[in-house]
């Protein structure tokens, strides 16, 4: 039987001087001794130490070793102990990365006692190294400070458009400067005093540059600015300090299976990740898709330049602004309101403490700002004046309000506790409007008369034939215009409609029922943005140009209103859109107007920046309005509006400014209302003499993924558009359905989009449909009907500036 190889407790202890060596190892196996000079260590090795546990070892297994206690060599090896004097109770380590202060002192003290004089000329280098890092520490936080500053420069918008990359680039820079110096104060042997004195000053700096330029503007945008880099720094830094960790927590052997692991898992897995968003970064709605290369005729399609790379697809939704709260509106609760629509207002007020107070509820009748001047819609002072013209009154039941064009009030009871109710009734006055002008069009199409129709009448008087063959057809009655829908959507990218949108998407795609006659839905896959920001693409969809002009050119409502069609404008944003891109006021060209209730505090702020990130309609938080989301009210108006007029053809405009803000995450907030909204007009018919345009000015223009990616360069000039066409237009005008399947893929603008709404007001359109066509299609020349629009052609050809040109034919 082999004997142990452990000594005998009763084995006489062997003096230092005549210790047994132990046995010599092969080179290879020998544990090796970091140099002493290094700065990833705070080691100073006594002269007989040959082991080199990690740091987590020698916290997790060293114990003081009793003189009378020997140790084999077995266990000598597996455990990396070895006894020795008396003295050198402390077993050296060479921790991978530095201990905390008060443990490398405590290292350094007992070690230097050893007597070893070698440890001197180690312990000059360390301290120069150390000293060398240290100030690479504060070169780094002062280039993070200078970054950040360079980053701060402001200008006008065409100025921040030119130099966007230039900020983005400082902006990064000061990240990674100050990433670096972060990590470096963490893997740097210093006084616990002293580190903390470090992070302190970088907290004074951040505070002082967020003082420095807290503004929220072109000039002054250091509040955006800010916003950004903690998006960045903050994840960045929390990962590497995750990492440092594991370190200090792992064995070397088993930290680099952990990261070697996690790296290689986190790479496939991303890498399949974005493999998948790439192929359906394309995808539609009902299985249409992007297509690329030729068309079957041979014609060649232009494609979106750059590495089209997805990365904003593998952040979760929510996940960038989820430290904000949560994006849905707290209820308010206590009280019950209701404006019939015969005027019938009743509130009650629910608190037992309100009702005990004795005090009655009230109040709030908003202007009706139709009529008002250019003047008084001007930006930042809008909203004052609608504050000022409010009228406040005292609820005694019950009360009618009937005010004369008034649309939207607010009920009262206790503060904080209030509602907004909207009414949309059918005015009179309008519907005059609308028969005269319609009067007046059959009026002027009967004095009309070809010379045929002359000697047709003529034969008829002279009992020649029999009746005019068309005189049944023109005593039929003409078939009802089809209402005309906008849905206009902020700031919104094809394919951020589909991200963000998903339930509004899969009911739209729902509302195709071509194959069953219904509606049709086509999508357009290369409409294209003509400027940066909605000046330059609302203008062009609105007015035909991207400018503002002298004389001001007049919005296609116009068109609309004169042409017999009942109008309506809503806009969840305090602006008037005529007085703040044409320099006119032109609401006098809609019937019904709803502004007032999206101007009020505290969703748009009267006394300060009403565009700040945390409150008002460029928010990355929640827009709420007494309890509800601004969108929501904006959507009940557009639905009683509607309702209000089922016999009449009405044009109704409704704009959304969701998409407009930096982390593209409120845009969730409309998903299930207008999901609602839109399977709402299938439900009750709405749809089948309805055409409507679902559509974005551009993308996306603000946030990481713009900023730093070539997908969101794309996606800015690749905003959502879609038509949604009524059955009884497209069997009578088969030619519109063949226009539109043609455009799809086809590069088209604004242009094409204000051609097609001129088109629609205009009348042009053969009274009997297609086969009453007499100039060959060119009513729909330059429209998104336009089946001879050329898919090749470039963005000169489209009138898209070469430096917002994003889809080139190779």
């Amino acid at each position: 039987m082999e004997k142990s190889r452990s000594p005998s407790p009763a084995s006489p202890r062997p003096s230092p001087s005549t210790s047994p060596s132990p046995p010599p190892q092969p080179l290879s196996s020998r544990p090796h001794t970091p140099n002493p000079g290094s700065t990833a260590h705070k080691f100073y090795p006594s002269a007989d130490d040959h082991s080199t546990p990690s740091s987590t070892s020698w916290r997790r297994n060293h114990t003081k070793q009793s003189p009378d206690l020997q140790s084999s060599d077995d266990d000598i090896e597996m455990k990396g102990k070895r006894y020795g004097n008396d003295d050198d109770d402390a077993y050296n380590t060479a921790p991978l990365l530095p201990l905390a202060s008060k443990e490398l002192s405590s290292l350094h003290f007992k070690n230097s006692g050893n007597g070893n004089s070698g440890n001197n000329g180690n312990n000059t280098t360390s301290s120069t190294v150390i000293s060398i890092r240290i100030l690479a520490i504060v070169i780094l936080i002062s280039l993070f400070s200078w970054f950040y500053l360079e980053a701060l420069a402001g200008g006008d918008i065409e100025w921040v458009k030119d130099n966007l990359s230039m900020l983005g680039i400082n902006l990064v820079l000061s990240v990674l400067c100050l990433t670096v110096a972060l990590t470096m104060i963490m893997l740097t042997p210093m006084s616990r005093v002293f580190a903390s004195f470090l992070f302190s000053g970088v907290a004074v700096i951040l505070f002082a540059l967020k003082k420095w330029d807290d503004g929220e503007s072109f000039e002054a945008h250091g509040a955006y600015n800010m916003l950004v880099f903690l998006v960045i720094s903050v994840p960045l830094n929390g990962l590497i300090q995750s990492i440092l960790f594991c370190h200090r927590k792992m064995t070397p052997q088993r930290f680099h299976r952990f990261m070697t692991m996690n790296v290689m898992s986190t790479t496939i897995i991303t890498t399949l990740m974005l493999m998948y968003y790439h192929s359906i970064w394309g995808s539609g709605a009902h299985g249409s898709h992007l297509m690329h290369g030729r068309l079957a005729s041979g014609t060649e399609l232009c494609e979106w330049d750059g590495a089209n790379i997805p990365f904003v697809d593998l952040l979760p939704n929510y996940v960038q602004n989820f430290w904000t709260g949560q994006l849905s509106c707290p209820a308010v609760s206590g009280i019950e309101a209701e404006w019939s629509y015969d005027g019938i207002l009743t509130i009650h007020c629910l608190s037992t403490e309100f009702k005990a107070s004795g005090e009655r509820p009230t109040y709030d009748v908003l202007p009706d700002t139709k009529h008002w001047p250019a003047s008084e819609k001007i930006m930042h002072t809008y909203n004052k004046k609608i504050v000022e013209r409010i009228q406040r009154r005292t609820y005694i039941e019950p009360v009618v309000v009937n005010d004369e064009g008034v649309e939207s009030i607010i009920a009262n009871c206790e503060p904080d506790v209030s509602k907004v109710l909207i009414r949309v009734v059918r005015d009179e006055a309008v519907l005059e409007r609308v028969r005269g002008l319609e009067k007046a069009r059959r009026e002027q199409a009967e004095s009309i008369m070809t010379e045929d129709q002359e000697q047709e009448l003529a034969a008829v008087l002279n009992n020649e034939t029999d009746a005019p063959q068309n005189q049944g057809a023109a005593a039929e009655k003409p078939d009802r215009k089809p209402n005309v829908m906008v849905l206009f959507m902020d700031a919104v990218a094809r394919r951020q409609f589909y991200r963000k949108l998903a339930k509004t998407a899969s009911v739209v795609s729902g509302l195709d029922k071509s194959a069953q006659g219904g509606p049709q839905l086509h999508e357009f896959f290369r409409y294209h943005a003509v400027g940066f920001n909605t000046d330059a693409n609302s203008r062009v969809v609105y007015t035909n140009t991207p400018y503002q002009q002298d004389p001001p050119a007049l919005p296609v409502w116009k068109d609309f209103h004169e042409a017999g069609y009942i109008t309506s404008r809503v806009e969840d944003n305090c602006e008037d859109w005529s007085t703040q891109y044409t320099g006119i006021e032109t609401s006098q060209y809609f019937d019904h107007e709803l502004q007032s209730p999206f101007c009020l505090p505290p969703y748009y702020a009267l006394d300060k920046n009403p565009f700040s990130n945390f409150e008002g309609p460029y928010s990355i938080v929640a827009r709420c309005l007494h309890g509800a989301n601004v969108h929501t009210h904006a959507l009940e108006y557009m639905d009683k509006f509607r309702r209000a007029y089922p016999d009449q053809p009405w044009f109704q405009m409704g704009s959304f400014i969701e998409g407009h803000e930096g982390t593209g995450e409120v845009l969730l907030t409309m998903d299930n209302d207008l999901a609602k909204f839109m399977k709402g007009m299938e439900d009750d018919g709405t749809l089948e003499n309805t055409i409507i345009f679902m559509m974005a000015d551009h993308g996306l223009h603000m946030g990481i993924n713009f900023m730093f990616t070539p997908n969101g360069r794309i996606e800015h000039m690749n905003p959502y558009l879609s038509v949604i066409v009524p059955p009884l237009l497209a069997n009578k005008y088969p030619s519109l359905t063949k226009g539109l399947i043609h455009n799809e893929q086809s590069l088209v603008t604004g242009y094409e989009i204000h051609a097609t709404l001129k088109m629609l007001a205009s009348g042009v359109m053969p009274e009997k449909g297609d086969d009453d066509d007499l100039d060959g299609g060119a009513w729909r020349k330059g429209t998104l009907f336009d089946e001879e629009l050329n898919p090749s052609r470039t963005c000169e050809e489209a009138k898209i500036p070469e430096e917002f040109c994003h889809c080139r034919v190779a």
